[in-house]
Formats: C-alpha cells, structure tokens, sequence
C-alpha cells in the first residue's frame, strides 16, 4: 500500500521550528526576569530577589524560572522603564515609579506628612492605593505586588534638635527634591544642596550642620564621626516598591499568577522585619560604640509646623480627592 508524505511534512516542519527556536512549546516555560537598581551588596534587597526566585521556582515546580538582573542593565529610571514595556516582569523601586507614573498620588514620597509606617501601610491597603495603583497600570503598564521597608528618615545634626524652633537657621543637607526643600524651609531650616559623596566633609568643615537620612545611611556613611545627635523624626516612613507588569501578570494562569504574587508578600515582609531587626542592631552600635545621642522630639509640633507647606504641595500637584483621603487616614 503506498503511504503518503502528507504527515510526514507537517512532522519536519514542526521539527525545524522547534529546533531554531520559533516555535516554543508551553512545557518550556516561563522566564520571570526581576530588575532591581540597588548594589548586588545590598543584603536585604537582593536577599528579597532571592527568596522571590526559590518560591516561584519551587512552588511552580520548575514551570516558572527567575532571572535577577542588578544595576548593570540600568539605573531605576530605565528599569522602570523596560518593566512598562514588559522587558522586565518585576522591577524594585523608590518612590521614581509613583513621581513618573502616579504623581498625583505620590503622597507618601513628601516629609512630614505620615508619622509612622502604620499609617502609610493604612493608606496603600485603602482607597490612596487603589487610585495609585489604577494610575500606575492606566499610565505605566504596572501594578503594585508589595512594599518593603526601607527605614525612616531621621534628621541628624550636631546639637540636639527636640522641636522645630531649635531647627531655625541651620544648614541643611536634603536632596534637592522640590517638595522636601519646601517642607524644610517651611521648618525654619536653609536647605543647603551637597552630593552625597561630599556630606561627611560638608559636615565635617561646616558647610551644612545637619542632614538627613536613615540610620543604616548615617552608619554606612560614618556620620557618627562629625554628628553626635540623631533626632527621631521619622518624618518619612520609606519603601521600596515592587512592580509587575500588567500585561505578564494578565498573561499567567490563576495558579501562576498567585505564585508569583505570594513569593512578593512573603519576600518583602521578611525584607521588612529584616530592616527593622538591622535598624535596632545599628541603633544599640551608635549609642554604644560611638557615643550617638537618639533624641525623642515632638513629632506633634514638628508636622504641624510642616503642615502649610504639604498643604501648598496638596493643592498644587495631588488629586482633588487626595485631602479628603488622607483626613479619613490621619484625622487632617
């Protein structure tokens, strides 16, 4: 009986596209590329990465693989960038994402405005952060998966600084971000523009008398050596944000989807519990090692003489409904 090639061909033809890579059947997988701008000697930020990548791999049974790209490909402005277009599935970010993406819901990037990470985790899990999150994907191709804490701001100088007053005329060290200048000034400090690597001699010579940053900063930088006083401001409870993109999420099944989402929530609360542990580990070296005083101010005083200034910022760049949430949020 004579046997036709009408088989035969279709066979060849799937062969040669398996082989040169066109064709790629779904048992091969999914690639989850994790971008982050932070020093591959960052512990917790990488350690974050690593423990997304185990339990994505492990609970996905080696359907899903994770690759960790550092800051060789990119600063955060270009990773955040690739990650809208979906050439990074999970990017790590500042505050950048939500100042490029969401900015009229970048509230929790200003000083003095939320007085402990309670309240800002209060307002991304209510409607604050569901009107970012609807900006980020609508104008940035990315939604939020987690928050990890980076460690609040603190002021230091070389006098004890307990309420705004004892703050006026000093020279001080801040980013030159236009919305922290203003809070500051309206604190009755001269914020003084110096880059970072220039603070410790800045400081040591009296070109600034204070800065501020937070602790594992002041001990990384050695400014224990020219300030002896650390005020517990707290006026900027900091977080790295982690980004999917939309389109990969959407992408997933059900199941694959909550892997990756569960392998954020769970890396990122170790981050968090992480950078709290190593914040007291450095307090008790600076008090005890290197005779740093920890001032308690007045919290109370020092956002409500900062609070004209966010008021000015409120009115001029965030959402109409911005106030409103944040009276439900803070008692405003």
């Amino acid at each position: 009986m004579k046997r036709t090639p009408v088989v035969i061909i279709p066979l060849l033809c799937l062969a040669t596209l398996l082989w040169s890579g066109l064709l790629v059947p779904a048992e091969a997988g999914t690639t989850v590329t994790v971008a982050m701008h932070n020093a591959r000697t960052e512990e917790i930020v990488w350690g974050i990465a690593n423990r997304m990548k185990d339990h994505i791999e492990k609970t996905s049974q080696g359907a899903m693989t994770v690759r960790l790209l550092g800051p060789e490909v990119g600063g955060e402005r270009e990773l955040l960038e690739g990650a809208s277009r979906n050439e990074f599935q999970i990017v790590q970010s500042g505050d950048m994402g939500i100042a490029i993406y969401a900015p009229k819901y970048a509230v929790t990037s200003v000083p003095f405005v939320f007085p402990d990470y309670g309240s800002v985790e209060k307002a991304y899990e209510g409607k604050l952060g569901q009107k970012l999150d609807a900006d980020m994907t609508k104008n940035g191709n990315m939604r939020l998966l987690g928050l990890s804490r980076r460690g609040a701001r603190l002021l230091t100088a070389s006098k004890a600084i307990p309420t705004p007053t004892e703050l006026k005329g000093l020279k001080l060290r801040v980013p030159e971000i236009a919305t922290w200048v203003a809070v500051w000034k309206e604190l009755g400090a001269l914020p003084t523009p110096v880059a970072w690597p220039e603070v410790f001699t800045a400081l040591q010579t009296g070109v600034v008398n204070g800065q501020e940053n937070p602790i594992l900063q002041i001990y990384e930088a050695k400014l224990y050596e020219v300030q002896k006083y650390v005020m517990l401001t707290d006026h900027l409870s900091a977080y790295f944000h982690w980004f999917g993109n939309t389109k990969f999420l959407a992408g997933l099944s059900a199941e694959h989807r909550k892997i990756v989402e569960d392998a954020v929530k769970m890396a990122t609360a170790w981050g968090s519990g992480q950078q709290e542990e190593k914040s007291t580990e450095l307090r008790n070296i600076l008090e005890k090692k290197h005779g740093v005083q920890f001032v308690t101010v007045d919290k109370s005083k020092f956002f409500g003489a900062a609070r004209p200034a966010v008021e000015r910022i409120a009115a001029q760049q965030w959402a109409p409904e911005v106030k409103d949430l944040l009276k439900q949020i803070l008692g405003w």
